[in-house]
């Protein structure tokens, strides 16, 4: 007896972003800048680190696709999947009818293949899937294919989204998987194939797969668009290449992006800047003053995210006292209702003097002698970082608290000092990945804690751990039910609101530039269907779903 999950088809993906248009119009070559700077190499390998971004997903897929923005699985090469009762093996249910872009069938084989390639040559298993758990995989009937783990962890199936399924018949032939940068044109299932004779150190071109598997809604494969061209720039030329609108789709840090780009065409040059990775103050919770909630309750009401990412003036989007994204923030009312800390300097002194703190004659609360005067480091060189100590460093003082803005060289000493305790407080990365769930495994269970002095196996923790928030996360990952991992996110989220081991203030954000002249369909803060990335799967939303306009 099988477990049967129902999760949303590709159908429903593309419909979401194609709703809000009133016609499918086909055709036109979008432009879209390369994340790679300098000259392009010829290489569309999906195992290497080198491969040009429009193998993933364009040429090679996978069988499911993870949307960070929802957090939810969404069918690909896969049209279901189920779980065996003991949580012990996972069952694919390929798409039946799938081609290679060469006319041969899609099938097991292929899968098959391609996973025993990383079990043979872990350079080769992209995803991990080998040292994270599975032992073995095979096809017990035509069109399915099961793993085998070696321990309960439904987690793991967020990896198969980065499994790029490659065809037995051509890469049974290739001498050296890893090394191979293709001959010709790449045979994969994806819905865009290399233009012939379109590679050049600046540019290539992909076009449309005929005989794509995805359906657009007026009947006909997708893409919509003809074309892909993808083109080279640099930090220094993008601004004046997009305000000349040179691009539909850009990827790149724009300072002061209103003026230099918006402006240029206000009706069709837009830009959208979702969140990244999480930037919290990261204190030191096995050190004075620190150990203290009150002085880290105090810190949080002294500190305003919005007034320090006006100021850093980076796109920062400012973060909730949760630390979690915009579309997950469902998941901390209840946490925010009970423990949340709003922007409030008087409350700050409050806290403080209720610790036992009083103002010495330099205007800096301290208590048996000890002063609140503390190093705050910063990598030096990372300039809107820097600018956002600063910030700090002044709402602080306005509470009596002194913080010493210190430069430290990334990455040693600076990620030295937090895989090892050896600071008071310093802006920190919190990954946060898929969900919240990968960003608080990896940010606050205990298994990434250590006593000061001694390697906490990563930079992003600040030796703070908690057993209820460890039994959690433990048990998040022997469920299957999206609604059951949601509540248990609820109170994981709660538990940190509640102990508030370090203070969230800004998310780095994920840069989108774009234009309306040509393509509509775009993702934007009203309809965030997809995270805008121009690498991996999360790009493939986007490019079945935009069309002319």
């Amino acid at each position: 007896m099988k477990k049967v999950i129902v999760i949303l088809t590709i159908a429903s993906l593309v419909i979401s972003a194609s709703l809000f248009a009133t016609e499918i119009k086909r055709g036109g070559t979008l432009r879209i800048t390369s994340i790679k700077q300098g000259i392009l190499i010829e290489n569309f390998n999906p195992f290497s680190p080198n491969t040009n971004e429009m193998a993933i997903g364009g040429f090679y897929e996978t069988l499911i696709y993870f949307n960070p923005m929802t957090g939810r699985i969404m069918n690909w090469l896969a049209e279901s999947y189920e779980w065996s009762d003991d949580l012990l093996e996972l069952t694919f249910n390929l798409r039946e009818g799938v081609l290679w872009n060469d006319g041969m069938l899609f099938t097991e084989k292929d899968v098959l293949f391609t996973v025993e390639l990383g079990r043979e040559n872990r350079a080769l298993d992209v995803a991990s899937l080998w040292s994270t758990g599975v032992t073995g995989v095979r096809s017990d009937k035509p069109m399915t294919v099961t793993f085998e783990f070696s321990e309960v962890d439904t987690t793991i199936i967020q990896r198969f989204s980065s499994v790029f399924i490659v065809p037995e018949h051509i890469w049974s032939k290739v001498d050296d998987p890893l090394t191979w940068i293709g001959e010709g044109i790449p045979v994969g299932t994806g819905p865009f194939i290399l233009k012939e004779g379109s590679f050049s150190e600046q540019s290539f071109s992909v076009v449309r797969n005929p005989n794509y598997w995805q359906i657009g809604e007026d009947g006909k494969p997708l893409p919509y668009i003809d074309e892909v061209l993808t083109l080279t720039t640099t930090n220094e030329q993008v601004s004046l290449r997009l305000a000349r609108g040179e691009f539909d789709w850009a990827g790149y840090f724009v300072a002061n992006i209103d003026e230099v780009f918006v402006k240029a065409d206000p009706e069709h040059f837009k830009y959208w800047l979702p969140e990244g990775n999480l930037v919290f103050l990261n204190l030191n919770n096995l050190k004075w003053p620190f150990d203290s909630y009150n002085v880290r309750a105090a810190i949080a009401a002294a500190i305003d995210p919005i007034e320090i990412t006006r100021i850093m003036a980076s796109g920062a989007v400012p973060a909730s006292l949760a630390g979690v994204k915009a579309s997950y923030l469902r998941l901390a009312e209840e946490g925010l209702k009970e423990y949340g800390i709003e922007f409030d300097p008087d409350y700050a002194s409050y806290l403080l003097e209720k610790e036992g703190y009083k103002l010495n004659r330099n205007g800096i609360y301290e208590k048996d002698g000890k002063a609140l005067s503390l190093n705050l480091y910063v990598p030096t060189g990372w300039t809107d970082w820097i600018m956002g100590a600063e910030e700090v460093a002044r709402q602080l003082k306005e509470v009596g608290i002194e913080a010493i803005v210190t430069l430290a060289a990334w990455p040693s000493p600076y990620k030295d000092m937090m895989f090892n305790g050896n600071y008071e407080m310093l802006f920190g990365i919190s990954v946060t990945g898929t969900s919240p769930y990968y960003q608080f495994d990896n940010w606050v269970h205990s298994k990434h804690w250590a006593p000061i002095g001694e390697n906490a196996g990563n930079y992003y923790g600040m030796r703070y751990k908690n057993d209820r928030i460890d039994e959690l996360l433990d048990s998040y990952k022997k469920q299957t039910d999206p609604q059951v991992q949601d509540k248990i996110m609820e109170e994981v989220i709660s538990i940190f609101l509640r102990d508030l081991p370090s203070v969230p203030m800004f998310f780095n954000p994920v840069w989108f530039e774009y234009s309306t002249r040509n393509f509509v369909g775009w993702p934007n803060a009203d309809n965030p269907y997809a995270e805008p990335r121009p690498t991996g799967m999360d790009k493939m939303p986007i490019l079945l779903s935009i069309h002319l306009r």
